[in-house]
């Protein structure tokens, strides 16, 4: 698991890493490709030599025997250990569920807005992450994700354009925290996809996919309060700076 999955065919090179909670794909299209082949080798090893390596730089992939990997640029030859594939987890593409097209600046905003009352308590594991399903108000449908730790509540949505099927989940603390990385790196298309215990995020040719949490989240609407009479009105500006 500590190996990255790198394989090649259809002139495109596919890299896959997983820690069996989270699955992270992503490919490269347009690459010379001599021969088609697939291996794994340690990814800690392999990102070390690439970020030394200048960002516009040929780079040469050529898989001596099934143990060795040669990555060959100018006058540098590095030469990795590498393991067979076949012990490399497979995963079946098993979401049934139709996909959800969101617009990844909404949802980041959703995610950052929630993941702060992340619960860090073990105990109650259906707290360790984001509650997201559907909610409606005044005839729209909302994607609403709400976090709490049981001291604070958090929640956030965003308007569906259309009404889709979407069975609530829990996702872990760990997919939110990655899926804010990528959606902060990238301002492609987001589309969202789920299976019974999985959810799928595709941005642009990059997939995460995560388990998703075991349990039932609380009814936290009866803790919010309804009829409350209690309001402040004060400059945003300046009670950011005073804080």
């Amino acid at each position: 698991l500590s190996n990255v999955l790198i394989q090649l065919k259809n002139k495109k090179l596919s890299i896959i890493a997983t820690d069996l909670d989270l699955i992270f794909y992503d490919e490269i299209d347009d690459v010379k490709i001599i021969n088609e082949g697939s291996t794994t080798t340690s990814a800690a090893i392999l990102y070390d030599i690439l970020r030394k390596i200048s960002s516009n730089s040929d780079l040469k992939f050529d898989l001596k025997t099934e143990n060795k990997l040669s990555l060959q640029r100018d006058n540098s030859d590095f030469n990795l250990n590498c393991l067979p594939t076949d012990n490399f987890p497979t995963f079946e593409d098993d979401f049934d569920q139709k996909e959800i097209n969101l617009d990844s600046s909404s949802f980041l905003k959703l995610i950052n807005k929630t993941r702060i009352s992340i619960s860090s308590d073990d105990t109650r594991h259906y707290l360790n992450g984001v509650f997201l399903h559907l909610t409606e108000n005044k005839g729209k449908t909302f994607l609403t994700g709400v976090a709490t730790d049981s001291h604070r509540l958090s929640s956030s949505s965003l308007e569906l354009n259309q009404i889709s099927e979407f069975t609530p989940l829990i996702l872990p603390r760990k997919a939110v925290f990655q899926l804010g990385i990528l959606l902060t790196e990238n301002s492609k298309s987001l589309d969202m996809q789920t299976s019974e215990n999985k959810i799928k995020f595709q941005i642009g040719n990059m997939k995460l996919i995560s388990k998703v949490i075991d349990g039932k989240f609380p009814d936290y609407k009866k803790v919010v309060p309804l009829n409350n009479d209690k309001t402040l009105i004060v400059n945003s500006k300046d009670f950011i700076s005073s804080i």
